[in-house]
């Protein structure tokens, strides 16, 4: 198998591994309705009756991240692999909070499960925002190719950081001092915009890697 086969197989995967989440996250919104988008984070779709989905989205998105991560290792300079090896760690966060079920969102944090703080742990590791930075800095400085996708990765990026600022907007305006959650604390969809948004990265990243390998497939087989 070649390394050109490797990339464009992982690349794929990659794609295939965000789109799953985004498709889990979406179908979870009707399978439980009891969850309203409003205000439930949406880790707190493992709690319903179709939990095992939620878990099975974290470890799609989780599995994008690594699988981008063998993809674009060639690819990128010293830069870039730091980013990469942040994106590793952001998976194995999503791992953690895949195999760890979330506590109901007003559970006092004296009550926390073991479960439940190893999942918040590895919310924490969500490092997806400042990765994106440094890997496209890094691929744009040692492949050609990424230097003519210059623009769409700038725009993939800033995609990340809206989503993140979102939620850190949403956090400071309606985070509870009494850290009790009700639905008028609209918290839900800024979450899940940002969720969503480094998805949505992920697959635009693959899926340029893909095109990327598939040109240089063909430019091999025109020179030989």
């Amino acid at each position: 198998m070649t390394t050109s086969t490797v990339t464009q197989l992982f690349a794929k995967l990659s794609m295939w591994a965000g789109i799953a989440f985004i498709v889990l996250l979406t179908a979870l919104h009707f399978l439980e309705p009891e969850f309203a988008p409003s205000w439930h984070f949406i880790s707190e779709y493992q709690l319903g009756k179709f939990g095992w989905m939620m878990c099975a989205a974290f470890f799609s998105l989780g599995l994008s991240c690594i699988s981008l991560c063998i993809a674009l290792w060639k690819q990128a300079n010293l830069l870039g692999k730091a980013g990469l090896l942040m994106l590793l760690i952001a998976a194995a966060g999503m791992f953690l909070a895949a195999i760890n079920i979330t506590d109901p969102l007003n559970t006092p944090q004296a009550q926390w499960t073991k479960h439940g703080k190893l999942h918040q742990q590895g919310a924490t590791m969500d490092g997806i925002p400042i990765a994106a930075i440094l890997i496209i800095i890094g691929i744009i400085l040692k492949n050609q190719y990424w230097k003519y996708k210059k623009s769409l990765l700038i725009w993939a990026t800033i995609l990340v950081w809206a989503g993140m600022i979102v939620f850190i907007a949403a956090m400071v305006k309606y985070f509870p001092a009494d850290r009790k959650f009700g639905p008028d604390v609209q918290l839900g969809w800024p979450n899940r915009v940002m969720i969503v948004t480094q998805a949505i990265w992920l697959i635009i990243m693959a899926e340029l890697t893909t095109k990327n390998t598939n040109q240089h497939s063909d430019m091999k087989k025109l020179v030989a």
